[in-house]
Protein backbone atom coordinates (compact mmCIF):
# COMPACT_ATOMS: atom_id res chain seq x y z
CA UNK A 1 0.00 0.00 0.00
CA UNK A 2 1.22 3.34 -1.03
CA UNK A 3 1.66 5.72 1.71
CA UNK A 4 -0.67 8.54 -0.15
CA UNK A 5 -2.99 5.93 -0.05
CA UNK A 6 -2.42 4.92 3.71
CA UNK A 7 -3.06 8.93 4.53
CA UNK A 8 -6.46 8.37 2.90
CA UNK A 9 -7.68 6.20 4.91
CA UNK A 10 -9.47 5.67 8.36
CA UNK A 11 -9.71 2.15 10.28
CA UNK A 12 -12.99 1.40 8.97
CA UNK A 13 -12.69 1.98 5.47
CA UNK A 14 -9.52 0.28 5.45
CA UNK A 15 -11.14 -2.85 6.52
CA UNK A 16 -14.07 -2.51 3.77
CA UNK A 17 -11.26 -2.28 1.05
CA UNK A 18 -9.52 -5.59 2.25
CA UNK A 19 -13.35 -7.04 2.73
CA UNK A 20 -13.32 -6.07 -1.42
CA UNK A 21 -9.82 -7.30 -2.43
CA UNK A 22 -9.82 -10.58 -0.07
CA UNK A 23 -12.71 -11.52 0.65
CA UNK A 24 -12.16 -15.19 0.68
CA UNK A 25 -8.64 -15.06 2.46
CA UNK A 26 -7.95 -15.36 5.92
CA UNK A 27 -7.52 -12.39 7.99
CA UNK A 28 -8.08 -13.78 11.63
CA UNK A 29 -6.66 -17.27 12.88
CA UNK A 30 -7.52 -18.94 16.43
CA UNK A 31 -7.26 -22.20 17.61
CA UNK A 32 -11.03 -23.18 16.92
CA UNK A 33 -10.70 -21.57 13.67
CA UNK A 34 -10.14 -19.31 10.47
CA UNK A 35 -12.30 -16.06 9.97
CA UNK A 36 -11.94 -14.46 6.69
CA UNK A 37 -11.84 -10.62 5.81
CA UNK A 38 -15.25 -10.83 4.37
CA UNK A 39 -16.64 -12.44 7.30
CA UNK A 40 -15.11 -10.04 9.85
CA UNK A 41 -16.29 -7.33 7.45
CA UNK A 42 -19.28 -8.07 7.76
CA UNK A 43 -19.45 -8.85 11.38
CA UNK A 44 -18.45 -5.33 12.29
CA UNK A 45 -21.08 -4.10 10.24
CA UNK A 46 -23.32 -6.10 12.50
CA UNK A 47 -21.80 -4.92 15.66
CA UNK A 48 -21.81 -1.05 14.32
CA UNK A 49 -25.67 -1.55 13.86
CA UNK A 50 -26.40 -2.86 17.29
CA UNK A 51 -24.24 0.09 18.90
CA UNK A 52 -26.19 2.62 16.96
CA UNK A 53 -29.51 0.65 18.08
CA UNK A 54 -27.99 0.86 21.84
CA UNK A 55 -27.40 4.65 21.46
CA UNK A 56 -23.94 5.08 20.26
CA UNK A 57 -23.47 8.29 18.41
CA UNK A 58 -20.02 9.41 16.86
CA UNK A 59 -17.43 11.10 19.10
CA UNK A 60 -18.10 8.98 22.44
CA UNK A 61 -15.79 7.42 24.17
CA UNK A 62 -16.67 3.42 24.64
CA UNK A 63 -14.78 1.53 27.20
CA UNK A 64 -13.96 -2.22 25.83
CA UNK A 65 -12.78 -4.81 28.08
CA UNK A 66 -12.75 -8.25 26.31
CA UNK A 67 -10.04 -10.88 25.95
CA UNK A 68 -7.89 -11.90 23.07
CA UNK A 69 -10.40 -13.41 20.70
CA UNK A 70 -12.97 -12.14 17.91
CA UNK A 71 -15.38 -10.07 19.65
CA UNK A 72 -12.74 -7.18 20.95
CA UNK A 73 -11.37 -6.98 17.10
CA UNK A 74 -14.78 -6.41 16.30
CA UNK A 75 -15.49 -3.67 18.56
CA UNK A 76 -12.67 -1.75 17.75
CA UNK A 77 -13.24 -2.20 14.11
CA UNK A 78 -16.93 -1.25 14.58
CA UNK A 79 -16.46 1.52 16.89
CA UNK A 80 -13.49 3.40 14.41
CA UNK A 81 -16.65 2.94 11.63
CA UNK A 82 -18.86 4.39 13.92
CA UNK A 83 -16.70 7.23 14.56
CA UNK A 84 -16.62 6.41 18.08
CA UNK A 85 -13.59 6.44 20.30
CA UNK A 86 -12.38 2.93 21.99
CA UNK A 87 -11.09 3.04 25.51
CA UNK A 88 -9.17 -0.32 25.65
CA UNK A 89 -9.43 -1.32 29.17
CA UNK A 90 -6.56 -3.74 30.38
CA UNK A 91 -8.58 -7.15 31.62
CA UNK A 92 -6.66 -6.92 35.15
CA UNK A 93 -7.88 -3.95 36.13
CA UNK A 94 -10.20 -4.02 39.03
CA UNK A 95 -11.00 -1.47 41.73
CA UNK A 96 -9.76 1.62 41.75
CA UNK A 97 -7.53 1.36 38.63
CA UNK A 98 -10.71 0.14 36.82
CA UNK A 99 -12.80 3.07 37.81
CA UNK A 100 -10.27 5.10 37.32
CA UNK A 101 -9.60 4.43 33.48
CA UNK A 102 -13.79 4.46 33.21
CA UNK A 103 -14.00 7.25 34.87
CA UNK A 104 -10.93 9.33 33.45
CA UNK A 105 -11.94 8.59 29.95
CA UNK A 106 -15.22 9.51 30.30
CA UNK A 107 -16.33 6.57 29.17
CA UNK A 108 -20.28 6.62 28.14
CA UNK A 109 -20.48 3.04 27.61
CA UNK A 110 -18.68 -0.33 28.76
CA UNK A 111 -18.13 -3.74 26.74
CA UNK A 112 -17.13 -6.31 29.32
CA UNK A 113 -16.45 -9.99 28.98
CA UNK A 114 -18.72 -11.72 31.29
CA UNK A 115 -15.58 -13.19 33.55
CA UNK A 116 -15.00 -9.57 34.46
CA UNK A 117 -18.48 -8.04 34.96
CA UNK A 118 -18.67 -8.90 38.85
CA UNK A 119 -16.32 -6.14 39.32
CA UNK A 120 -18.35 -3.66 37.99
CA UNK A 121 -21.24 -3.51 40.85
CA UNK A 122 -19.17 -1.89 43.55
CA UNK A 123 -18.31 0.92 40.62
CA UNK A 124 -21.69 1.54 39.17
CA UNK A 125 -22.66 4.16 41.78
CA UNK A 126 -19.61 6.00 41.46
CA UNK A 127 -19.53 6.40 37.40
CA UNK A 128 -22.42 8.49 36.89
CA UNK A 129 -21.87 9.27 33.15
CA UNK A 130 -21.28 5.02 32.50
CA UNK A 131 -24.74 4.99 31.22
CA UNK A 132 -24.86 0.99 29.68
CA UNK A 133 -22.83 -2.18 30.12
CA UNK A 134 -22.37 -4.37 27.19
CA UNK A 135 -22.20 -8.08 28.44
CA UNK A 136 -20.26 -10.77 26.31
CA UNK A 137 -20.68 -13.53 27.79
CA UNK A 138 -20.58 -17.94 26.77
CA UNK A 139 -23.88 -19.71 26.51
CA UNK A 140 -23.31 -21.60 29.56
CA UNK A 141 -22.67 -18.63 32.27
CA UNK A 142 -25.43 -17.99 34.24
CA UNK A 143 -24.68 -15.41 36.22
CA UNK A 144 -26.46 -12.42 36.83
CA UNK A 145 -25.77 -9.29 36.53
CA UNK A 146 -27.83 -6.69 38.53
CA UNK A 147 -28.81 -3.46 36.46
CA UNK A 148 -28.11 -0.37 38.65
CA UNK A 149 -29.95 2.89 38.84
CA UNK A 150 -29.83 4.86 35.97
CA UNK A 151 -27.46 2.05 34.35
CA UNK A 152 -28.95 -0.30 31.27
CA UNK A 153 -27.78 -4.08 31.21
CA UNK A 154 -27.43 -5.64 27.38
CA UNK A 155 -26.07 -8.96 26.00
CA UNK A 156 -23.62 -8.90 23.67
CA UNK A 157 -26.02 -11.01 21.63
CA UNK A 158 -28.15 -8.02 21.24
CA UNK A 159 -25.90 -6.01 18.76
CA UNK A 160 -26.01 -8.74 16.15
CA UNK A 161 -29.44 -9.02 15.84
CA UNK A 162 -29.74 -4.92 14.11
CA UNK A 163 -28.84 -6.65 10.44
CA UNK A 164 -25.90 -5.52 8.87
CA UNK A 165 -26.21 -2.48 6.86
CA UNK A 166 -22.49 -0.63 5.82
CA UNK A 167 -23.40 2.64 7.91
CA UNK A 168 -22.69 5.93 6.21
CA UNK A 169 -20.97 7.60 8.92
CA UNK A 170 -17.79 9.90 7.44
CA UNK A 171 -14.65 9.56 9.42
CA UNK A 172 -11.40 11.30 9.29
CA UNK A 173 -7.73 10.30 9.20
CA UNK A 174 -7.60 13.11 12.14
CA UNK A 175 -10.24 11.63 14.40
CA UNK A 176 -9.66 9.92 17.37
CA UNK A 177 -9.59 6.18 16.72
CA UNK A 178 -8.94 5.31 20.38
CA UNK A 179 -7.91 6.88 24.26
CA UNK A 180 -5.06 4.42 25.08
CA UNK A 181 -4.44 4.71 28.71
CA UNK A 182 -0.22 4.45 29.55
CA UNK A 183 1.27 4.18 32.74
CA UNK A 184 1.45 7.08 35.10
CA UNK A 185 4.72 9.26 35.45
CA UNK A 186 3.97 10.78 38.12
CA UNK A 187 0.40 10.75 38.63
CA UNK A 188 -2.44 8.21 37.65
CA UNK A 189 -1.63 6.39 34.38
CA UNK A 190 -3.28 8.33 31.67
CA UNK A 191 -5.24 8.17 28.20
CA UNK A 192 -3.47 8.99 25.40
CA UNK A 193 -5.18 10.26 22.63
CA UNK A 194 -4.68 8.66 19.26
CA UNK A 195 -6.17 9.28 15.74
CA UNK A 196 -6.52 7.16 12.87
CA UNK A 197 -3.10 8.52 11.27
CA UNK A 198 -1.34 7.39 14.56
CA UNK A 199 -2.41 3.80 14.65
CA UNK A 200 -2.30 3.42 10.80
CA UNK A 201 1.50 5.14 10.62
CA UNK A 202 2.58 3.03 13.38
CA UNK A 203 1.12 -0.86 11.78
CA UNK A 204 2.66 0.48 8.30
CA UNK A 205 5.91 1.20 9.97
CA UNK A 206 5.85 -2.04 11.56
CA UNK A 207 5.15 -3.82 8.33
CA UNK A 208 8.50 -2.21 6.53
CA UNK A 209 10.61 -2.74 9.41
CA UNK A 210 9.87 -6.08 9.74
CA UNK A 211 9.98 -6.56 5.86
CA UNK A 212 6.23 -8.44 6.86
CA UNK A 213 4.06 -7.61 4.13
CA UNK A 214 1.63 -10.59 3.66
CA UNK A 215 3.49 -12.90 6.21
CA UNK A 216 1.54 -14.70 9.34
CA UNK A 217 2.02 -12.96 12.76
CA UNK A 218 1.69 -14.68 15.57
CA UNK A 219 0.27 -12.56 18.43
CA UNK A 220 0.24 -14.19 21.91
CA UNK A 221 -0.22 -10.10 23.40
CA UNK A 222 -3.44 -8.89 24.48
CA UNK A 223 -5.13 -6.68 22.27
CA UNK A 224 -6.16 -3.89 24.40
CA UNK A 225 -2.32 -3.09 24.16
CA UNK A 226 -0.81 -0.95 20.84
CA UNK A 227 1.80 -3.70 20.23
CA UNK A 228 -0.86 -6.41 19.65
CA UNK A 229 -3.56 -4.27 17.94
CA UNK A 230 -1.77 -1.88 15.79
CA UNK A 231 1.74 -4.09 15.14
CA UNK A 232 -0.50 -7.34 15.39
CA UNK A 233 -4.08 -6.71 13.97
CA UNK A 234 -3.84 -3.84 12.35
CA UNK A 235 -0.48 -4.62 10.38
CA UNK A 236 -2.12 -7.80 9.18
CA UNK A 237 -5.49 -5.96 7.76
CA UNK A 238 -2.69 -3.22 5.35
CA UNK A 239 -0.46 -6.52 4.44
CA UNK A 240 -3.38 -8.41 3.51
CA UNK A 241 -2.03 -10.88 5.95
CA UNK A 242 -3.33 -13.02 7.93
CA UNK A 243 -2.65 -12.76 12.14
CA UNK A 244 -2.68 -15.79 14.65
CA UNK A 245 -4.68 -14.52 18.34
CA UNK A 246 -4.12 -16.49 21.13
CA UNK A 247 -5.32 -15.74 24.55
CA UNK A 248 -1.44 -15.32 25.79
CA UNK A 249 1.96 -16.71 25.95
CA UNK A 250 2.36 -20.11 26.57
CA UNK A 251 6.05 -21.27 26.63
CA UNK A 252 5.09 -24.84 26.83
CA UNK A 253 2.75 -24.57 23.47
CA UNK A 254 4.91 -21.36 22.06
CA UNK A 255 6.42 -23.72 19.18
CA UNK A 256 3.97 -26.08 18.62
CA UNK A 257 1.64 -22.94 17.88
CA UNK A 258 3.97 -21.29 15.50
CA UNK A 259 3.73 -24.48 13.62
CA UNK A 260 0.27 -24.96 13.67
CA UNK A 261 0.07 -21.38 12.01
CA UNK A 262 2.82 -21.20 10.42
CA UNK A 263 3.80 -17.96 11.57
CA UNK A 264 6.83 -15.80 9.92
CA UNK A 265 7.00 -13.33 12.82
CA UNK A 266 6.31 -13.63 16.43
CA UNK A 267 5.12 -10.40 18.46
CA UNK A 268 7.05 -10.55 21.73
CA UNK A 269 8.08 -8.46 24.80
CA UNK A 270 11.65 -9.23 26.19
CA UNK A 271 10.89 -11.57 28.84
CA UNK A 272 9.55 -14.38 26.29
CA UNK A 273 12.98 -14.59 25.19
CA UNK A 274 15.13 -16.20 28.08
CA UNK A 275 11.75 -18.00 29.64
CA UNK A 276 11.81 -20.10 25.98
CA UNK A 277 15.56 -20.18 25.80
CA UNK A 278 15.40 -22.15 29.85
CA UNK A 279 13.12 -24.78 28.20
CA UNK A 280 15.06 -27.89 27.74
CA UNK A 281 16.70 -27.98 24.41
CA UNK A 282 14.85 -30.34 21.59
CA UNK A 283 15.81 -31.91 18.46
CA UNK A 284 13.00 -30.11 16.54
CA UNK A 285 14.09 -26.24 18.06
CA UNK A 286 15.18 -25.16 14.62
CA UNK A 287 12.25 -26.73 12.71
CA UNK A 288 10.04 -23.80 12.77
CA UNK A 289 9.34 -21.12 10.17
CA UNK A 290 9.49 -18.58 12.37
CA UNK A 291 11.95 -15.52 10.76
CA UNK A 292 11.96 -12.87 13.58
CA UNK A 293 10.76 -11.79 17.19
CA UNK A 294 9.32 -8.27 17.07
CA UNK A 295 10.11 -6.04 20.10
CA UNK A 296 12.56 -8.96 21.24
CA UNK A 297 15.65 -7.39 20.68
CA UNK A 298 18.33 -8.54 23.61
CA UNK A 299 21.81 -9.33 24.73
CA UNK A 300 20.43 -13.00 24.03
CA UNK A 301 20.07 -12.42 20.39
CA UNK A 302 22.67 -14.68 18.95
CA UNK A 303 21.49 -17.63 21.59
CA UNK A 304 18.34 -17.63 20.10
CA UNK A 305 19.44 -17.36 16.82
CA UNK A 306 21.72 -20.41 17.56
CA UNK A 307 19.47 -22.83 18.88
CA UNK A 308 16.16 -21.42 17.18
CA UNK A 309 17.55 -20.01 13.86
CA UNK A 310 15.59 -17.10 14.51
CA UNK A 311 16.54 -13.45 14.96
CA UNK A 312 14.81 -10.55 17.32
CA UNK A 313 14.04 -6.99 16.47
CA UNK A 314 13.87 -4.08 18.18
CA UNK A 315 12.71 -0.53 17.28
CA UNK A 316 11.48 2.23 19.69
CA UNK A 317 8.06 2.23 20.01
CA UNK A 318 5.61 4.30 22.11
CA UNK A 319 2.24 4.38 22.15
CA UNK A 320 2.36 8.07 21.98
CA UNK A 321 4.55 8.35 18.70
CA UNK A 322 4.25 4.77 17.48
CA UNK A 323 7.50 3.72 15.38
CA UNK A 324 10.17 6.92 16.01
CA UNK A 325 13.50 4.89 15.87
CA UNK A 326 13.79 1.63 13.88
CA UNK A 327 16.46 -0.21 11.51
CA UNK A 328 16.56 -0.80 7.97
CA UNK A 329 15.81 -4.96 7.89
CA UNK A 330 18.61 -6.74 8.42
CA UNK A 331 21.13 -3.58 9.46
CA UNK A 332 20.84 -4.18 13.30
CA UNK A 333 23.04 -3.25 15.35
CA UNK A 334 23.39 -5.42 18.82
CA UNK A 335 22.31 -3.25 21.60
CA UNK A 336 20.35 -0.55 19.36
CA UNK A 337 17.02 0.57 18.85
CA UNK A 338 18.01 1.97 15.32
CA UNK A 339 17.87 4.88 13.73
CA UNK A 340 15.71 7.95 13.74
CA UNK A 341 12.49 7.62 11.76
CA UNK A 342 13.35 10.90 9.73
CA UNK A 343 10.46 10.98 7.56
CA UNK A 344 8.20 11.39 10.53
CA UNK A 345 9.62 12.42 13.02
CA UNK A 346 12.45 15.58 14.08
CA UNK A 347 14.56 13.16 16.97
CA UNK A 348 16.73 14.64 19.60
CA UNK A 349 18.45 14.08 22.61
CA UNK A 350 18.52 17.24 25.60
CA UNK A 351 19.56 17.41 29.00
CA UNK A 352 17.39 18.60 31.97
CA UNK A 353 17.40 22.14 30.39
CA UNK A 354 16.44 20.36 26.71
CA UNK A 355 19.26 21.47 25.15
CA UNK A 356 20.45 19.37 22.94
CA UNK A 357 23.57 17.21 23.81
CA UNK A 358 26.16 15.52 21.36
CA UNK A 359 26.69 11.73 20.49
CA UNK A 360 27.82 9.48 23.12
CA UNK A 361 26.08 11.55 25.86
CA UNK A 362 22.91 9.84 27.79
CA UNK A 363 20.04 12.69 27.89
CA UNK A 364 16.60 12.15 27.28
CA UNK A 365 14.73 11.48 24.10
CA UNK A 366 12.59 14.06 22.65
CA UNK A 367 10.44 14.42 19.42
CA UNK A 368 8.97 16.22 17.28
CA UNK A 369 6.10 15.08 14.35
CA UNK A 370 7.13 15.61 10.43
CA UNK A 371 3.55 15.03 9.57
CA UNK A 372 0.12 15.63 10.80
CA UNK A 373 -1.04 13.59 13.44
CA UNK A 374 1.19 10.85 13.32
CA UNK A 375 1.86 11.84 17.24
CA UNK A 376 -0.51 12.01 20.50
CA UNK A 377 -2.60 15.29 20.15
CA UNK A 378 -2.08 14.66 24.30
CA UNK A 379 -3.47 13.01 27.17
CA UNK A 380 -7.33 13.01 27.77
CA UNK A 381 -8.65 15.37 30.53
CA UNK A 382 -5.20 16.11 31.54
CA UNK A 383 -3.72 19.91 30.35
CA UNK A 384 -1.45 19.99 32.83
CA UNK A 385 0.39 16.63 32.14
CA UNK A 386 0.28 17.20 28.45
CA UNK A 387 1.88 20.96 28.16
CA UNK A 388 4.41 19.48 30.46
CA UNK A 389 4.86 15.87 28.31
CA UNK A 390 5.08 19.23 25.22
CA UNK A 391 7.11 21.41 27.12
CA UNK A 392 9.34 23.90 24.36
CA UNK A 393 7.23 22.08 21.26
CA UNK A 394 8.95 19.22 21.82
CA UNK A 395 7.10 15.15 22.82
CA UNK A 396 9.44 14.43 26.06
CA UNK A 397 9.38 10.60 25.70
CA UNK A 398 10.79 10.26 29.48
CA UNK A 399 13.61 7.58 28.18
CA UNK A 400 17.24 8.06 28.62
CA UNK A 401 19.12 7.26 25.41
CA UNK A 402 22.38 7.90 23.76
CA UNK A 403 23.18 8.37 20.20
CA UNK A 404 26.47 7.28 18.36
CA UNK A 405 28.33 8.95 15.91
CA UNK A 406 26.61 6.70 12.91
CA UNK A 407 22.76 8.13 14.51
CA UNK A 408 22.02 4.72 16.10
CA UNK A 409 20.11 5.10 19.24
CA UNK A 410 20.49 2.94 22.53
CA UNK A 411 18.47 2.84 25.25
CA UNK A 412 19.11 2.97 28.58
CA UNK A 413 16.09 3.40 31.29
CA UNK A 414 13.31 4.92 31.71
CA UNK A 415 13.64 8.21 33.65
CA UNK A 416 9.98 8.36 34.49
CA UNK A 417 8.05 6.71 37.53
CA UNK A 418 6.99 3.19 35.60
CA UNK A 419 8.53 -0.35 36.13
CA UNK A 420 8.48 -2.47 32.68
CA UNK A 421 7.83 -6.23 33.73
CA UNK A 422 6.82 -9.22 31.59
CA UNK A 423 5.49 -6.71 28.58
CA UNK A 424 3.46 -4.55 31.11
CA UNK A 425 3.77 -0.63 31.86
CA UNK A 426 3.28 -0.81 35.87
CA UNK A 427 2.20 2.71 37.11
CA UNK A 428 3.92 2.81 40.41
CA UNK A 429 1.69 5.98 41.71
CA UNK A 430 -0.69 3.31 41.19
CA UNK A 431 0.40 0.53 42.62
CA UNK A 432 1.37 2.88 45.54
CA UNK A 433 -1.99 4.10 46.03
CA UNK A 434 -3.63 0.43 46.49
CA UNK A 435 -0.55 -0.23 48.91
CA UNK A 436 -1.18 2.78 50.83
CA UNK A 437 -5.26 1.95 51.42
CA UNK A 438 -3.50 -1.38 53.44
CA UNK A 439 -4.54 0.25 57.40
CA UNK A 440 -1.31 -1.26 58.37
CA UNK A 441 0.70 0.77 55.75
CA UNK A 442 1.59 3.92 56.24
CA UNK A 443 3.46 4.51 52.87
CA UNK A 444 5.41 3.43 50.02
CA UNK A 445 7.32 3.23 47.18
CA UNK A 446 7.62 1.09 43.93
CA UNK A 447 10.65 0.84 42.31
CA UNK A 448 11.54 -1.83 39.03
CA UNK A 449 14.86 -3.66 39.66
CA UNK A 450 16.55 -5.82 37.80
CA UNK A 451 15.36 -8.92 36.77
CA UNK A 452 16.67 -12.50 35.52
CA UNK A 453 13.70 -12.46 32.38
CA UNK A 454 15.63 -8.93 31.24
CA UNK A 455 13.46 -6.57 31.96
CA UNK A 456 12.17 -5.59 35.62
CA UNK A 457 11.10 -6.63 38.72
CA UNK A 458 8.49 -4.77 41.36
CA UNK A 459 10.08 -4.00 44.70
CA UNK A 460 7.97 -2.34 47.44
CA UNK A 461 9.85 -0.45 50.14
CA UNK A 462 7.22 0.24 53.22
CA UNK A 463 6.57 1.83 56.14
CA UNK A 464 4.28 0.61 58.62
CA UNK A 465 1.97 2.55 61.18
CA UNK A 466 3.53 2.70 64.49
CA UNK A 467 3.12 -0.12 66.47
CA UNK A 468 1.05 -1.71 64.28
CA UNK A 469 2.60 -5.82 63.42
CA UNK A 470 2.27 -6.32 59.36
CA UNK A 471 3.80 -9.50 57.39
CA UNK A 472 5.69 -10.22 54.46
CA UNK A 473 2.84 -12.86 53.27
CA UNK A 474 0.16 -11.03 54.78
CA UNK A 475 0.92 -7.52 52.65
CA UNK A 476 1.52 -9.98 49.33
CA UNK A 477 -2.13 -11.92 50.07
CA UNK A 478 -3.49 -8.44 50.08
CA UNK A 479 -1.41 -6.99 46.81
CA UNK A 480 -3.13 -10.45 44.75
CA UNK A 481 -6.50 -9.67 46.18
CA UNK A 482 -6.43 -5.45 45.67
CA UNK A 483 -3.90 -5.53 42.30
CA UNK A 484 -3.82 -7.31 38.67
CA UNK A 485 -1.31 -9.90 38.80
CA UNK A 486 1.61 -8.47 37.25
CA UNK A 487 1.74 -5.48 39.69
CA UNK A 488 1.81 -7.68 42.60
CA UNK A 489 5.48 -6.87 44.01
CA UNK A 490 8.10 -9.97 44.02
CA UNK A 491 10.43 -8.21 46.73
CA UNK A 492 9.34 -6.26 49.65
CA UNK A 493 11.53 -4.67 52.59
CA UNK A 494 9.91 -3.22 55.72
CA UNK A 495 11.74 0.39 56.30
CA UNK A 496 12.06 2.74 58.90
CA UNK A 497 11.16 5.48 56.60
CA UNK A 498 12.17 6.47 52.66
CA UNK A 499 14.58 8.70 51.65
CA UNK A 500 13.58 12.62 50.54
CA UNK A 501 14.72 14.97 48.15
CA UNK A 502 15.12 18.27 49.62
CA UNK A 503 11.62 19.05 48.27
CA UNK A 504 10.10 16.29 50.49
CA UNK A 505 9.74 14.13 47.62
CA UNK A 506 10.74 10.44 48.00
CA UNK A 507 14.18 9.71 46.44
CA UNK A 508 13.66 6.63 44.53
CA UNK A 509 17.09 6.98 42.30
CA UNK A 510 18.45 6.02 46.56
CA UNK A 511 16.57 3.46 46.79
CA UNK A 512 17.17 1.74 43.32
CA UNK A 513 21.50 2.75 44.57
CA UNK A 514 21.28 0.65 47.50
CA UNK A 515 22.82 -2.83 47.74
CA UNK A 516 22.75 -4.94 44.42
CA UNK A 517 20.49 -2.36 42.16
CA UNK A 518 17.76 -1.98 45.01
CA UNK A 519 18.43 -5.61 46.88
CA UNK A 520 19.34 -5.31 50.10
CA UNK A 521 20.24 -7.89 52.26
CA UNK A 522 16.99 -7.00 54.34
CA UNK A 523 15.07 -7.01 51.03
CA UNK A 524 12.64 -10.17 51.33
CA UNK A 525 11.62 -12.27 47.54
CA UNK A 526 8.10 -13.81 47.97
CA UNK A 527 9.82 -15.82 45.09
CA UNK A 528 12.38 -17.56 47.68
CA UNK A 529 10.21 -17.31 50.77
CA UNK A 530 13.26 -15.47 52.59
CA UNK A 531 15.43 -12.90 52.83
CA UNK A 532 17.23 -11.66 49.98
CA UNK A 533 16.71 -14.74 47.71
CA UNK A 534 18.32 -14.97 44.14
CA UNK A 535 20.31 -11.49 43.06
CA UNK A 536 19.07 -10.19 39.96
CA UNK A 537 21.20 -10.20 36.79
CA UNK A 538 23.84 -7.96 35.77
CA UNK A 539 22.63 -4.38 34.30
CA UNK A 540 23.66 -5.00 30.69
CA UNK A 541 22.57 -1.57 29.16
CA UNK A 542 25.61 0.25 27.72
CA UNK A 543 26.40 3.23 29.44
CA UNK A 544 28.13 6.31 28.35
CA UNK A 545 29.33 8.97 30.63
CA UNK A 546 26.16 11.36 31.52
CA UNK A 547 26.76 14.73 31.92
CA UNK A 548 23.02 15.61 32.97
CA UNK A 549 21.26 14.73 36.31
CA UNK A 550 18.62 12.08 35.67
CA UNK A 551 14.99 13.61 35.77
CA UNK A 552 14.70 11.03 39.46
CA UNK A 553 17.80 12.84 41.01
CA UNK A 554 16.60 16.72 39.82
Amino acid sequence: MQREALESFVLGDLLRTRATTHRNETFLKFHDGDLSYGKVDMMVDRVVQGLIASGVRPGEHIAVMLPNGPEIVYAIFALARLGAVAVPVNTAHRGEMLRHVLASSDSAMLVVDGAYADRLTPLAYRLPGLRKVIVRRDPADTRVIPEQPGKQVLRWADLLGQGADPPRIDVAFYDLQAIMYTSGTTGPSKGAMCSHALALTCAYDSLNYMDRWGKTVYCPLPLFHAAGLWDGVMSALLSGGAIAIVDKFHASTFWDDVRRFDASVALSVFSMIPILLSKEPSPDDRDNPLEMFYMGKSSLDEQLYERFGVRSVETYTSTEAGIAIGSPYGEWRTGSCGLAHNERFEVAVVDSSDREVGNGVAGELVLRPRQPFVLTTGYYGAPDATIQTFRNLWFHTGDRVWRDDDGYFYFLDRMKDSIRRRGENISAFDLECEVNLHPAVLECAAIGVPSELEEEEVKLAVVRQPGVRLGHEELITYCQEKLPRHMVPRYLEFVDELPRTPTEKVAKYRLRAEGNHGITPGTWDREASGPSGPAPGPDRSPRPEATTASVEGA
